[in-house]
């Protein structure tokens, strides 16, 4: 059976196979859609979908549209999954493609209230849109609105049935069907008096100010009279609160004692804050068997309260809301600790672990979103697939907290990598910059933004400016040399490589930053040896002694033509067992191999896919053979997202 997953991600899957099966063109996706999910269900006329796909078709080119279009879907679900009656009707047979929408709406008929929301896993079909058929875009802007308006309802349903039967999970059900709707203000009072009733009036207070703060943000207007009333009614009686003093951690040992004092000033400050990081996920994760240890009493003499420093610091940067409950928080930084030492996927698992146990922490919600982020870009998700996923994730922690910044800049890598809408990323990235201005993160983004625009001064300053924040991070500083590799910088990139290898004599990618230089300016055995270096660092000594000394620049260039040919058979053969190898892939080990027209179609594919490296392609010297090919200019001037004055800046720096 073929599964259509289209609520917070669009993506078609068959069991047993672990990628999702390609379908990228927007017309079949969207008659796809209509049919598995239009009412009354069952078949759909062929003239009602002409009319709805392919409005401004003379009746034969749209007949013939519809044709092609069933098809691919016939090629891509086979041939049992489209039914048809005579010449008139068309749709899918139910037997042989189940969607998670339609099993939504089933569990709201059979008023099975939970099991429909646990079903729900976000807006259909997010970001989804197709140019040239209006119709169709108001018919699926229907269907979103509708389904989520019914999802809510039965959230509140939910609520109903906990409190007339005194059931457990009642304030988690109230702050999920709140969260569906945060504009809902009748919700957000029952959400209060929950919390009021069950957890105390701090915690019902904090729910008023996360109320207040959307509100204020979103809409630039303030709670009801009545909900004030009623915020004020809680001020009034609230308790205060017995502070308690964190239990002791032992002494850093001389060791650190010394690498910290002996680091530059700058440096020294991000060693103490990334050891704060440390120090409190032990802190949270041993808490309750330190404070039995050690009491209650204040820490002793000389010992750093891991938390309050980390707050000083701004290492955490999470409200006292978030950290209330240890094991949440102890999660959530254990994600944190594998995003920023690049396990990118066991940080999605430990996000994804975190919010399976409680949906509503925000921050994880902001993580998976970034992890998301960093896997579709990495290529390890085919685009189609994660970026739903991030902007389902993040849309959701803006929900919830209309104040997380990283979710904000999942929303503008959305915009930037999958729209090609660069205003508005630019719009959704500044605002994370407004919430959070000394995150080094955000600088990065914006410094990629930059790069999009063709504005390579600026990214490069932006670079810079992230790698200022986070000087220790060896990812921010050969994120740098990368922007001035693309910017032709090439003295100052080698310059940056070589300082990141002596400050990170155990990073291989500052190796390969050099190698791409070495080639750009002709230095082939210069390049070599540094793809040499970078396997040995990486412990892969069979892989290094591959890679031959050479005496010549013209041994270097087969060494390297080699080199390609072996990559090129690794990725086929993934290809053919399924696994999901980006576009981008192919057209750079063909770009290696010199070969235009592979090179071109892999392009192609690219941008079709949208694939999230096609924005260095104007810019990466890889691809300086095909310039004067009117073929890539003919390509080049289908990337919606450039303006004239940038495509013209960018081809006159790839011809110099």
């Amino acid at each position: 059976m073929i599964d259509l997953r289209v609520l917070g991600t669009l993506a078609i899957h068959r069991p047993g196979e672990p990628a999702p099966l390609a379908l990228t063109q927007p017309k079949r996706l969207a008659l796809l859609l209509h049919l598995a999910l239009a009412e009354p269900a069952g078949l759909k006329s062929r003239d009602t979908l002409v009319a709805l796909l392919w409005p401004e078709a003379d009746d034969e080119s749209a007949r013939h549209a519809l044709r092609n279009a069933l098809h691919g879907l016939r090629e891509t679900l086979g041939d049992t999954a489209i039914v048809s009656r005579g010449n008139g009707y068309v749709g899918l047979d139910p037997a042989v493609v189940r969607c998670d929408a339609l099993e939504v709406r089933r569990l709201l008929a059979d008023r099975h209230w939970e099991g429909a929301v646990a079903a729900w896993h976000g807006d259909l079909a997010p970001g989804f849109n197709v140019s040239g058929a209006p119709e169709f875009e108001r018919w699926l802007d229907d269907q979103r609105t509708s389904l989520r308006r019914a999802v809510t309802e039965a959230a509140w349903q939910r609520v109903a049935e906990l409190e007339r039967s005194g059931g457990a999970g009642l304030v988690a059900a109230a702050r999920r069907a709140w969260a569906l709707e945060p504009t809902d203000e009748a919700g957000a009072r029952r959400l209060i008096r929950f919390l009021d009733a069950a957890v105390g009036r701090s915690a019902a207070l904090g729910a008023y100010d996360e109320l207040a703060d959307y509100l204020r943000r979103e809409y630039d207007t303030e709670p009801s009279a009545e909900t004030r009333a009623l915020a004020a009614d809680l001020k009034a009686r609230i308790e205060p609160q017995l502070s308690r003093t964190p239990a002791a951690l032992p002494k850093p040992s001389a060791t650190h004692t010394e690498a910290v004092a002996l680091a530059p000033p700058a440096r020294r400050r991000r060693v103490a804050r990334t050891g704060v990081l440390i120090a409190a996920a032990i802190l949270i994760a041993g808490g309750v068997s330190l404070f039995a240890r050690h009491g209650a009493g204040s820490a002793s003499p000389g010992i750093m309260d891991p938390v309050k420093e980390a707050e000083r610091e701004g290492a955490l940067r999470l409200p006292p809301k978030y950290r209330q409950d240890t094991s949440a928080y102890s999660s959530y930084l254990r994600g944190l600790t594998l995003r920023f030492t690049g396990s990118q996927a066991a940080s999605r698992d430990t996000f994804a672990a975190l919010l399976e146990r409680d949906p509503l922490y925000a921050p994880a919600l902001s993580g998976i979103a970034h992890a998301y982020t960093l896997v579709t870009i990495g290529g390890a998700m085919p685009p189609a697939e994660g970026w739903p996923k991030v902007e389902a994730a993040a849309r959701r922690a803006i929900a919830l907290d209309s104040a997380s910044a990283s979710a904000y800049l999942a929303l503008g890598a959305v915009e930037m990598f999958w729209r090609w809408n660069l205003p508005r990323a630019g719009e959704l990235i500044d605002k994370g910059l407004a919430l959070d201005p000394g995150d080094p993160e955000a600088h990065a983004v914006r410094s990629t933004w930059f790069r999009w625009r063709g504005e390579l001064d600026s990214a490069v300053a932006e670079a810079r400016r992230s790698h200022e924040l986070d000087p220790l991070s060896a990812f921010m500083s050969a994120r740098t040399g990368r922007q001035l590799y693309l910017a032709r910088r090439y003295a100052e990139a080698e310059a940056m490589y070589r300082q990141t290898i002596r400050d990170y004599p155990e990073a291989s990618g500052p190796y390969t930053g050099l190698s791409d230089v070495y080639r750009a300016t002709g230095r082939l055995r210069e390049a070599l040896a540094m793809q040499r270096m970078s396997r040995e660092v990486d412990g892969d000594s069979a892989a290094a002694a591959q890679i031959p000394a050479v005496t010549s620049e013209v041994e270097a260039a087969r060494v390297f033509a080699d080199m390609a040919s072996k990559q090129l058979s690794d990725l086929e053969t993934g290809a053919r067992k399924g696994d999901w190898v980006p576009p981008a892939a192919f057209a750079y080990v063909y770009a290696e191999l010199r070969d235009p027209d592979e090179t071109l179609r892999w392009l192609d594919s690219m941008r079709v896919g949208r694939d999230p490296s096609i924005h260095n392609v104007p810019l990466d010297p890889s691809f300086d053979f095909l310039r004067d090919d009117p073929r890539y200019r003919a390509w080049e001037a289908k990337l919606t997202w450039r303006e004239p004055a940038a495509a013209a800046a960018d081809t006159a720096t790839a011809r110099r």
